[in-house]
């Protein structure tokens, strides 16, 4: 009897606060940077980094992918850039850009 109402299961529940959160995408979160390598550019998610999640570094635009791996490692690395889609909505470390 659980899926007898699909009309009642597309409604979801959106707290007043939330809408912002749910509409923005990882482009426009403070932690989205891209990554410069030698051949090519890629966007990352900073926030893994707790350097950057605590606000002890400023968030740069760009950061040279040597940097990143000095900083974090190689495996960080892979994971920032695993987790970022432009395009995709934001994860629950989303702050505006400002």
């Amino acid at each position: 009897m659980r899926g007898a109402n699909a009309l009642y299961e597309g409604h979801r529940l959106m707290l007043p606060g939330l809408k912002d959160r749910a509409s923005a995408t990882c482009m426009g979160c403070r932690y989205y940077a891209l990554i410069l390598g030698r051949e090519e550019n890629k966007p990352a998610c900073l926030a893994t980094l707790d350097l950057y999640l605590t606000g002890e570094r400023r968030v740069p635009v760009e950061l040279q992918a040597p940097d990143f791996i000095w900083l974090a490692g190689k495996e960080a690395l892979v994971k920032a850039v695993a987790k970022v889609r432009p395009e995709r909505q934001a994860c629950g470390f989303y702050c505006p850009r400002g």
